[in-house]
């Protein structure tokens, strides 16, 4: 009799563990590409060319991310400046042969053209998407200057926790291809989150608070964007200096504006027929100390 009794209460346990666990699946929309767990949203990558009353045309970027419960984080369209878009990466100067041909920044002169997607969902707990993404200028010419590879990777780690890691690689296709931020003393440019700010936003990174400054400033290798206080539910945006040429540092900014790990600056950086990488990662989290966010940026590191 004992042994039936515990395989029925095997087999409910098994059942509540299924039930209880996230599933993740993607789903092909007519603008792009929707993580799902179970019921919530996480992120949306947006493969079909967007504008606002024809303006401001673009791809390739995420909009919404969404937060622990569903919540949209991100903005795109935003009244203030209107090119910003969910988490992006791009520079204002785009330069072939010695003629600026675009400003990709605020969408002009540049198409960005989604050749082909694949997703994977390795477990319960981890997905990936893969894109390649094609830039042309929309001038007479029309050519094909940059092949782009986007790998998008999501991670459960708590229930109050998950991450989504961005590695970019930009391969020219013609010779003399290069990028500049900003020609101005603020030189922004590259992995760009216009994530939705409290009115009593924090920043912080392993030394404590942070001030935005109008040019860029000196920090760690991380920054938590807080409601308010150091430990409070928020956006931990990463990326690797180090591996970043020209690196500026971070543009901060407590309202109508993105969030931008600047490199290569005001000067164009050519590509040389070689490819440009970069990584970054965002932590979404209802309030992480610095030492676990030092854990997790060990881990971010050691991928």
């Amino acid at each position: 009799m004992l042994k039936p009794l515990v395989g029925i209460l095997s087999f409910i346990l098994g059942l509540t563990a299924l039930v209880s666990a996230q599933q993740l699946t993607f789903e092909k929309k007519a603008e792009g590409w929707l993580l799902k767990e179970s019921e919530h949203p996480r992120y949306f990558y947006q493969t079909q060319t967007k504008d606002k009353n024809g303006q401001y045309p673009r791809a390739n970027y995420i909009h919404p991310l969404y937060g622990l419960d569903g919540e949209v984080l991100t903005e795109d369209f935003p009244k203030d400046h209107l090119h910003h878009r969910g988490i992006f990466w791009t520079w204002h100067q785009l330069w072939v042969d010695g003629e600026r041909i675009a400003d990709p920044w605020v969408c002009e002169g540049i198409e960005w053209i989604i050749d082909e997607v694949t997703t994977q969902v390795q477990n319960d707990k981890k997905a990936s998407l893969e894109a390649s993404v094609l830039w042309r200028e929309t001038g007479k010419k029309k050519r094909y200057i940059i092949q782009e590879t986007v790998l998008l990777h999501f991670e459960r780690l708590t229930p109050d926790l998950f991450q989504l890691d961005f590695e970019i690689t930009m391969q020219p296709l013609v010779e003399k291809v290069s990028i500049g931020g900003s020609e101005d003393p603020k030189g922004y440019g590259g992995f760009s989150p216009r994530v939705k700010l409290s009115e009593k936003v924090g920043f912080f990174d392993t030394n404590g608070k942070v001030e935005p400054r109008e040019l860029p400033v000196d920090a760690g290798p991380w920054i938590n964007i807080t409601d308010e206080g150091k430990e409070e539910p928020g956006v931990v945006i990463m990326g690797i200096p180090e591996e970043l040429p020209s690196y500026q540092g971070w543009i901060l900014r407590s309202k109508n504006s993105m969030q931008n790990m600047a490199f290569p600056g005001r000067s164009p950086l050519p590509f040389n027929g070689k490819p440009i990488k970069f990584r970054n990662r965002v932590l979404i989290h209802r309030g992480l100390t610095t030492a676990e966010i030092e854990v997790n940026y060990k881990d971010f590191l050691a991928k």
